[in-house]
C-alpha cells in the first residue's frame, strides 16, 4: 500500500525516507503495514540477550543486597568499578573497547533485569549506557571532544548529564550562561543544576547553558570534567524512592571550557545535535525510564499472583472473586502493553526495517511509566495494608517481604524523570502532531479502500473489532486535528490550549499502544508461539479498558477545543492564589 508522504521533513523526528506507522497515525492515517507482522528477536540475539540477563543476575545476586541499600541509602562503592569492569556500563560498545556489543533490545533486557534486582543500580545502567560517555563517544565526530570522551572512557569513571536548574527544567533556556572568551577559544560557565545523576561521584557532565552570540540566545551543550577549577557538588538529593541512587546538585562558578568540548553538529559549526546524538538521547528513554518501568509491572504482576494465592476470605479463594479476577487482568495485560511498545519502538532499529521508530520511542516513556504506576498502586491496593507495610517490617513478623510500598515509590520517579508526563504530552502534541497541520492543514484524503494487510490479522473475533475501531478512532483523529487547526489559525492560539493538546497525546498514545498490541497478538498466533492464546485475551483486555478511555478523552477533548467546558479552572486557581481574606480551605477551618 502506498501512502503519500511529505517531501520534507516537517519536525526534527521526521524522516522522508524512513517511514513511522504514529508518524502516519499523527496524520490520520493507518499503516498496519509499519508494525505487522510484528517485529521479533532474532534467535542469536535473543540468545546472546539470554546470556547477558542470566550473568547479570548471578552478579547482582553476589554483590548487592537491595534490601541494605533500601536502608541505607547508598550502593556499595565497590559496584561501580565492578560494574565498569563487567561491561555493564558499556552494554552497546564492543568488547575491545570494554562493553558487551550488545543489540538495543538486548541492552534494554539487561537493564530491565537490573531493576528487577535493585532499583538504583538499572538507574546508573541507564543513564550511563544512554547518555554517559560509553553511549556519546562512538557517534560525536573526531577531534577534540571525541578524544575527551575516550579518554574518561578508558579510566572508568562515571558521567551524567547536567540539565534541570533550581527554576525548573520547562523555562525555554537555561539560567546557566555559557560566555566565549579568548576569542571563542574556551567558554565560561556559570550556573547551578539540580537532580542530576551521578553529581555525588561522576567525573565527566554534560551541561546545557545559554549562549547568547550575535544577539541570539541558543541553548548548547558543553562537556565539563569535574575536577575543573570552580566545579563543586553539593550534597546528595533525598528521594521519597530510589533510595541508592546517586543524585544531586553541581555548581559552576566562572569555569572554563574549551570551545572544542561543545557539542556542535560535524562541519557547519552549529551548536545542535547531530541526527546519530539525537537518536541516542532518544532512545535513551528506553533504557532509562521504560525498562525499569516494565520491571517493576512484571514483579507486581508476580507478587500479586502470589499474594492471591495464598490468600482466603470467607473459606472462598481470593482469586474466585469477580473485582479481584478483574484487576489481575488489567494488570496482566498493562504489562503485556508495554512490553508490546518496547519492542516495536527497538527491534525494528535492531533489525534495520526501514522504519523510523524515533516517535514511537518519545511516545514510549509516557506509556511505560503512567501504566506501570497503574500496576504498581492496584497491586498495593490487592494487598492493602500488608501492600502498604514496608518489606523489613514483614520480614520481621514472618510475612513474605515483598517491596511492594517500595516499587511504588520507586516507579512513581519514572513519571518525573525525563519530563513530567503532562508537560511531554504537551510537547508532543506542539512539536509532532501539529507540525502536520500548520501553516495550513492538509485537505482531507478520500477515504482509502479496506486496506488488504489488515485482512492478514490472525486476531479473534474480538480483537478484529477493537482493530477495525483503532482504523475508524485513526481516521477521526486526523479529521479532529484538521478541524482544530481551521478553528485556530493561529498556530499559538490552539497551543495555548495546553488540555487540549495533551489530549492529543493522549489519544494518539492509546490508539498507537493498541495498534501495537493486536499486531503482537497476531504474530505471535501467525506463528504458534506458545503463549498465542494469552496474547489474544490480553490484547483483548488492553484493547477494551483502552477504548473506555478514548471515550472519556475525546469527551474531554471535545470541550477543552471548543472552549464550551465552563469549569472556572482559570478563575477558582487565581483566586485562591491570591487570597489574603477568608477562603472555604484557609487554615482557620482546617
Amino acid at each position: 500500500m502506498v501512502q503519500r508522504r511529505p517531501a520534507q521533513p516537517r519536525n526534527f523526528s521526521s524522516d522522508p525516507d524512513r517511514p513511522s506507522f504514529l508518524e502516519e497515525l499523527y496524520q490520520g492515517r493507518f499503516r498496519w503495514d509499519l508494525i505487522h507482522p510484528f517485529a521479533e528477536q532474532e534467535a542469536a540475539d535473543r540468545a546472546a540477550g539470554d546470556r547477558a540477563v542470566a550473568e547479570l543476575g548471578a552478579f547482582l545476586r553476589e554483590h548487592v543486597d537491595p534490601a541494605e541499600v533500601e536502608a541505607s541509602g547508598r550502593l556499595p562503592d565497590s559496584l561501580y568499578p565492578l560494574l565498569r569492569s563487567r561491561g555493564y556500563l558499556s552494554l552497546r560498545l564492543d568488547p575491545s573497547d570494554g562493553g558487551l556489543g550488545l543489540s538495543h533490545f538486548n541492552v534494554f533486557r539487561v537493564v530491565q533485569a537490573a531493576a528487577s534486582h535493585c532499583f538504583p543500580v538499572a538507574l546508573v545502567m541507564g543513564i550511563e549506557n544512554s547518555v554517559g560517555t560509553p553511549a556519546f563517544w562512538p557517534v560525536v565526530p573526531d577531534g577534540p571532544l571525541k578524544d575527551l570522551l575516550h579518554r574518561h572512557q578508558k579510566l572508568g569513571g562515571l558521567s551524567g548529564t547536567a540539565d534541570t536548574e533550581p527554576g525548573g527544567a520547562a523555562n525555554q533556556h537555561r539560567a546557566t550562561t555559557a560566555v566565549p572568551v579568548d576569542g571563542g577559544a574556551a567558554y565560561v560557565l556559570d550556573g547551578q543544576k539540580v537532580f542530576v545523576g551521578h553529581a555525588p561521584l561522576g567525573t565527566l557532565f554534560s551541561v546545557t547553558a545559554t549562549v547568547l552570540e550575535n544577539g541570539t540566545a541558543t541553548n548548547q551543550v558543553f562537556f565539563v570534567e569535574a575536577d575543573t577549577p570552580g566545579f563543586s557538588r553539593g550534597q546528595w538529593h533525598e528521594f521519597s524512592g530510589i533510595h541508592g541512587f546517586p543524585n544531586g546538585w553541581i555548581t559552576l562558578d566562572n569555569v572554563r571550557v574549551p570551545a572544542a568540548h561543545r557539542l556542535l553538529e560535524e562541519g557547519n559549526g552549529q551548536a545542535r545535535l547531530t541526527p546519530a546524538v539525537s537518536r541516542l538521547v532518544t532512545r535513551g528513554r528506553l533504557h532509562m525510564i521504560v525498562a525499569p518501568s516494565l520491571a517493576v509491572a512484571k514483579l507486581c504482576c508476580r507478587w500479586s499472583r502470589q499474594f492471591v494465592n495464598r490468600r482466603v476470605v470467607d473459606g472462598r479463594p481470593l482469586g474466585e472473586y469477580e473485582e479481584i479476577q478483574r484487576g489481575l487482568a488489567d494488570s496482566l495485560a498493562e504489562t503485556f502493553a508495554v512490553e508490546s511498545v518496547a519492542r516495536a519502538a527497538l527491534l525494528n532499529e535492531d533489525q534495520d526495517l526501514g522504519r523510523n521508530t524515533a516517535f514511537e520511542q518519545n511516545l514510549a516513556k509516557n506509556i511505560a511509566s503512567v501504566v506501570a504506576g497503574r500496576v504498581a498502586d492496584r497491586t498495593l491496593s490487592l494487598m492493602a495494608a500488608e501492600g502498604y507495610e514496608t518489606a523489613a517490617s514483614k520480614k520481621r513478623r514472618g510475612a513474605p517481604a515483598l517491596p511492594v510500598e517500595q516499587a511504588v515509590r520507586d516507579v512513581r520517579n519514572m513519571r518525573i524523570s525525563g519530563g513530567v508526563d503532562f508537560l511531554i504530552d504537551y510537547w508532543l502534541a506542539g512539536r509532532n502532531i501539529l507540525s502536520y497541520y500548520y501553516p495550513e492543514p492538509d485537505e482531507p484524503e478520500a477515504p482509502a479502500a479496506p486496506d488488504a494487510s489488515l485482512l492478514d490479522a490472525d486476531l479473534t473475533d474480538r480483537n478484529r473489532a477493537h482493530l477495525a475501531a483503532v482504523v475508524e478512532e485513526t481516521r477521526l483523529f486526523g479529521l479532529t486535528c484538521r478541524e482544530l487547526a481551521r478553528r485556530h489559525p493561529d498556530r499559538s492560539g490552539l497551543a495555548a490550549r495546553q488540555r487540549a493538546l495533551v489530549l492529543l497525546s493522549r489519544i494518539s498514545g492509546e490508539l498507537f499502544t493498541m495498534a501495537v498490541v493486536l499486531a503482537r497478538a497476531s504474530g505471535m498466533t501467525r506463528t504458534a508461539a506458545p503463549a498465542a492464546g494469552d496474547g489474544q485475551r490480553l490484547a483483548d483486555l488492553y484493547c477494551a479498558a483502552a477504548r473506555h478511555r478514548l471515550a472519556g478523552y475525546l469527551r474531554q477533548l471535545r470541550d477543552a477545543a471548543s472552549g464550551e467546558d465552563s469549569t472556572d479552572y482559570a478563575g477558582q486557581s487565581a483566586a485562591w492564589l491570591s487570597a489574603t481574606g477568608p477562603h472555604p480551605l484557609s487554615e482557620d477551618l482546617i
